[in-house]
């Protein structure tokens, strides 16, 4: 059983309210937990997410499964794939198989903290000498991922008053971060006589094909035996992302540590697990229609003229673009849910989504569209993918500034 590396406070019920203008906007709910129909005469003009806390916790359980039990490190990068780190986080704070979570920017580090998450948190990046007393204050694990990391941290751990956690960050073959698998053991041992440092985590990253993903194994498996034989702690030991952790067994270790397995997402459409394991989607991309207009054939939209008007058609448009997150790929096939009913996406540019409605329509301005989502399958990223033969890690990067809004359940 794993213990925490960080005390365990009250859990704090996080209810992020970063919803900014859109409270003002009265909305009705239907069957689907999906609001469909302002009240109010007012509209947003900003696109917004909104999250579901059961669905998080949901996918939590199901991974810890598919991982033999095996506790889970959320891997939180990029702002949680720009679906929001803090509001993830603290979701994800109340989940028994979730230990921790992981980062790549020491500023995100310690806004998760101070946004009130409770359990460990590890930055797999480099951090800012500015930020070094914040980080420490703030119990994050550092990775040491070359010489020069270490000599940052042991500098650092010569200023402060408590011990520093540290994670070793093994290069087993990926390539692009951590120590050159065959230097570890020294720097470990460096590491080991400094009274200022503890190693609480070691971890590596595990490539997609299968056979060398079996070799990195075995190599950082040599790594934990000479560490052991030298009576050198290591802490929790982990290397699988999402991949590896559906296809190799032996890379669950202590614990495993997903990326996209977390917001609902396999790696890879029809995987087997998909069956045995069903994820939820627990996020919504939604945006009002702001504009309806009748066009007329012969009309087109877009700079380049992408989509032309053949007969009589109604044409909403969204205020959300590529700029957004919204892949501009949406435009060769992607859906978009008005009410209870799935229109075609036309056309995609940095700030807005046009969808054509037919020759004619009950929509009217104002109208909530939910253009990524659990309630039809046509619109989860998996059905967004399939839709514009893509990849569903098209539909999981959203900017950071859109506003968010969580939910116990949808």
């Amino acid at each position: 059983m794993v213990e925490n590396q960080t005390s365990t406070q009250p859990r704090r019920h996080f209810i992020a309210q970063c919803f900014s203008g859109i409270t003002a906007l009265t909305l009705t709910p239907n069957l689907f937990g999906q609001f469909n129909k302002p009240i109010a005469q007012r509209y947003h003009s900003q696109p917004w997410l909104e999250l579901s806390e059961s669905a998080y916790l949901h996918n939590a359980t199901q991974i810890s499964k598919m991982a033999g039990g095996k506790p889970v490190m959320a891997v939180l990068k990029n702002n949680a794939y720009g679906l929001g780190d803090v509001q993830v986080a603290n979701m994800l704070d109340g989940s028994p198989q979730v230990f921790g979570v992981a980062v790549v920017k020491d500023g995100r580090a310690t806004a998760i903290r101070k946004g009130g998450f409770t359990k460990p948190i590890l930055l797999m990046g480099d951090f800012d000498e500015a930020n070094a007393q914040e980080l420490v204050e703030d119990d994050i694990v550092l990775s040491v991922f070359s010489q020069a990391s270490l000599k940052k941290i042991q500098a650092l751990a010569a200023t402060v008053q408590k011990r520093i956690p540290v994670a070793l960050y093994i290069d087993t073959g990926l390539g692009r971060m951590g120590i050159p698998y065959e230097e570890t053991f020294s720097i470990a041992q460096s590491i080991a006589k400094n009274e200022n440092l503890e190693i609480v985590q070691t971890f590596s990253t595990l490539t997609t094909p299968k056979d060398f993903a079996k070799e990195q194994i075995q190599r950082f498996n040599r790594i934990i035996k000479k560490l052991e034989d030298q009576n050198i702690s290591y802490g929790v030991k982990h290397l699988a992302p999402s991949y590896s952790l559906l296809d190799i067994s032996d890379s669950h270790q202590d614990m495993v540590r997903p990326g996209i397995l977390v917001y609902g997402s396999f790696p890879l459409a029809k995987m087997d697990q998909a069956q045995k394991y069903p994820l939820q989607v627990p996020f919504r991309l939604k945006a009002l229609v702001i504009r309806l207009e009748k066009l007329k054939p012969g009309d087109t939209i877009g700079f380049s003229r992408f989509y032309k008007v053949e007969k009589d058609e109604w044409i909403a448009t969204l205020p959300v673009g590529w700029a957004d997150g919204y892949d501009s790929g949406a435009e060769n096939g992607a859906k978009v849910l008005l009410g209870d009913k799935l229109y075609p996406v036309v056309n995609v540019n940095a700030s807005h989504t046009n969808v054509s409605l037919g020759t004619e329509t009950d929509i009217k301005v104002g109208y909530v569209a939910t253009l990524i989502g659990p309630d039809r399958p046509e619109i989860t990223p998996e059905g967004f993918a399939n839709l514009i033969d893509g990849n569903n890690y098209l539909q999981i990067n959203y900017k950071e500034s859109i506003p968010k809004k969580t939910y116990e359940t949808f």
